[in-house]
């Protein structure tokens, strides 16, 4: 039989939900059908956290587009064959013969306006936009996580979405003191006696005294788990030790 079960391999996950990433590209799916005038199929790649070494590979010859939100700055990338074919589709025409050519300025502002269209379907992964437009930079340093739409038709774009944080994981639920009120744990009381010489120490056997003052009592000191708890005078009470608890906390 073979085998089964698979290496585990722990490594970051992203906790931006995939619902939100799903948002923005039915938004960017209905933008692009309209600009378009056609329907378009799109797939939503689940958000990651890319590796240091995997983000210049991510940008790497690629067209960058910067929005500032309130929970976080996103970044539109597309890379050149991307763009290029993108603006091929705007334009009605078939896949550039050259992929690796720089877009002409007419190109280029088509892009752009394109660009921020769809920048406007972001306000699910970075909050509520700062600014109308969108900003182009040369580089995104520092951002943490990366999903991918891939325009299957009509035509193959790949349309890169980075955030400068990941959000925070939603808290999934909480632990009150009620659910630890039957836990047992183990306490101990101690009682401070001061300093003993040493050489009384060794001479300590079974069955040997020890002098105990009255306030000696008032130095007691329940402990848990290493932990100190509560401070106080211990003695015997209905014929069971017991501590009169005086103070909570460390003791100092």
């Amino acid at each position: 039989m073979s085998k089964r079960i698979r290496k585990p391999v722990f490594g970051p996950r992203s906790a931006l939900p995939p619902s939100a990433a799903c948002v923005v590209a039915n938004g960017v799916r209905e933008t692009l059908t309209s600009i378009l005038s056609s329907p378009v199929e799109m797939r939503v790649f689940e958000p990651s956290i890319p590796t240091a070494p995997a983000w210049p590979a991510i940008v790497k010859d690629a067209i960058l587009y910067r929005v500032r939100g309130s929970i976080a700055d996103a970044a539109i990338v597309l890379r050149c064959a991307d763009a290029l074919s993108l603006v091929a589709a705007l334009f009605g025409e078939g896949l550039p013969v050259d992929r690796e050519r720089e877009l002409s300025p007419i190109e280029r502002d088509v892009l752009d306006r394109t660009v921020n269209a769809i920048a406007a379907h972001l306000v699910s992964v970075c909050g509520t936009r700062e600014s109308r437009f969108v900003e182009r930079v040369g580089t995104i340093e520092g951002y943490a996580t990366y999903f991918e739409l891939l325009v299957e038709e009509p035509v193959a774009v790949r349309i890169g979405i980075a955030l400068s944080r990941d959000p925070s994981p939603e808290p999934r639920g909480c632990v009150e003191i009620g659910h630890l009120a039957a836990v047992p744990i183990t306490a101990r009381l101690t009682l401070d006696l001061g300093q003993i010489p040493s050489g009384a120490v060794a001479e300590l056997r079974p069955g040997s005294i020890l002098t105990l003052r009255p306030y000696d009592f008032a130095r007691c000191a329940l402990r848990a788990h290493g932990r100190s708890v509560a401070r106080g005078t211990c003695g015997v009470r209905n014929g069971r030790y017991a501590l009169h608890v005086e103070a909570l906390g460390a003791v100092t």
